[in-house]
């Protein structure tokens, strides 16, 4: 909810009957539409712009001018632009970065070789779990999947504990973040793609309003950066446990992307008109169905369909449960060794779940797919769709 009154702090005219606005009160900042032939405004969350197949409609007397979302893009690129100083959106993003990479290495902890054997779902979205035995050092185990030349890196490291090969940690108190270790480190460097790079894009992202997969379009995270980050307490555990449970839904997504970048870079996804009949001409046979709940598509649910064939290869249809004009099913693929690098990944060094190994899967493309429409918002290149068309008229507020 926001709080307070807009104040305009930047503009972008795009016609003679359209500007756009960058606007805050208290927290993110919001997309002003302005239609100057009506003099109305209509303030949307920048996630407005995410999706490339809307077009943006409005009145101008008793005509309709359209506006594609390659023009709009554009003009929420320059507004980016020329908000940036008042917004102190650099050195605040740079904050970000920090307290980004701190959280998405915060632990997991188990006290007992049971808990490890049957991990609890609150503890699932981690990359690293400790294991703290009544004596010894802890023991820190990588959770996730690994390129070749970052499984060189974390070999060396580990040593042989019991219940798993570990990174072994000094005692001292439990790290609030496995970020700062050297390990940790050596992966960033060999790896910036996965571990560092996307950090100031995401960061950018949260502060701007962005999509963050909260729910009800709340944008949680968000507004937490905003009350945390021009503080000099950023990097707090105090303030890393406020943020952390205020990104709840951000961070699961974006722990199964990370864990699975690997074998993501790797799947083959499909747009298909039917994927039970391609499933069944392609000779899969099928193995489980559950259901899935897509909280950056509003919530909507899909029927998820794991099939196998005897040889090499896993796949999972996706069927929306209420179809939109013109959408599509999506058919993801993978070969059998991907798959099962992914299910010990998810096991965590416990048992195996192969539902839990799927949505984490699914999860993670839509992260992927996510990312890759982000870093085109954040530099002006949106695509218009034929496809799909969200109107937004003089009488729906602008």
């Amino acid at each position: 909810m926001v709080q307070g009154e807009f104040v305009t702090i930047a503009e972008e005219e795009i016609d003679d009957d359209l500007t756009l606005l960058m606007a805050r009160a208290v927290g993110i900042p919001r997309l002003g539409i302005f239609n100057t032939y009506s003099e109305k405004k209509k303030y949307v969350p920048l996630s407005w712009i995410e999706s490339g197949g809307k077009s943006l409609k409005i009145k101008v007397g008793r005509q309709t001018k359209e506006y594609g979302m390659d023009i709009i893009g554009e003009g929420v690129f320059n507004l980016i632009e020329k908000a940036s100083e008042a917004l102190s959106l650099n050195s605040l993003a740079w904050r970000g970065v920090q307290l980004l990479g701190d959280l998405i290495h915060m632990p997991k902890t188990a006290r007992s070789e049971a808990d490890l054997a049957l991990i609890a779902d609150n503890k699932r979205d981690t990359l690293w779990f400790i294991y703290t035995p009544k004596k010894g050092k802890w023991r820190a185990k990588p959770c996730f999947a690994l390129t070749e030349d970052e499984r060189k890196i974390v070999d060396a490291a580990l040593e042989d504990a019991k219940p798993w090969p570990a990174l072994m940690l000094e005692n001292g108190e439990l790290p609030v973040t496995m970020r700062n270790v050297s390990l940790t480190k050596e992966l960033s460097h060999v790896n910036p793609q996965r571990w560092s790079e996307f950090l100031l894009p995401v960061s950018k992202a949260m502060l701007l309003g962005f999509s963050d997969w909260s729910p009800g379009g709340e944008h949680k995270l968000g507004e937490s950066m905003w009350a945390h980050l021009p503080t000099a307490a950023y990097r707090s555990e105090d303030t890393l446990t406020a943020i952390a449970s205020a990104g709840r839904d951000f961070l699961t997504k974006i722990t199964a992307y990370l864990r699975l970048w690997p074998i993501l870079e790797q799947i083959q996804a499909e747009l298909v008109p039917d994927a039970t009949k391609l499933g069944e001409s392609r000779g899969l046979k099928k193995r489980e169905r559950f259901e899935m709940v897509s909280a950056s598509q509003g919530d909507r649910r899909f029927k998820v369909t794991r099939y196998v064939d005897e040889v090499e290869t896993v796949a999972f249809g996706i069927v929306p449960e209420t179809r939109l004009p013109g959408e599509n099913d999506r058919m993801v693929t993978m070969t059998n060794e991907n798959w099962d690098s992914a299910v010990d990944a998810c096991a965590m060094g416990g048992e195996k779940d192969p539902q839990y190994t799927c949505n984490s899967i699914l999860g993670g493309i839509e992260v992927q797919d996510w990312y890759a429409r982000l870093r085109c918002c954040l530099s002006g290149r949106i695509v218009s769709s034929a496809a799909e068309s969200a109107e937004d008229s003089e009488e729906d507020d602008s």
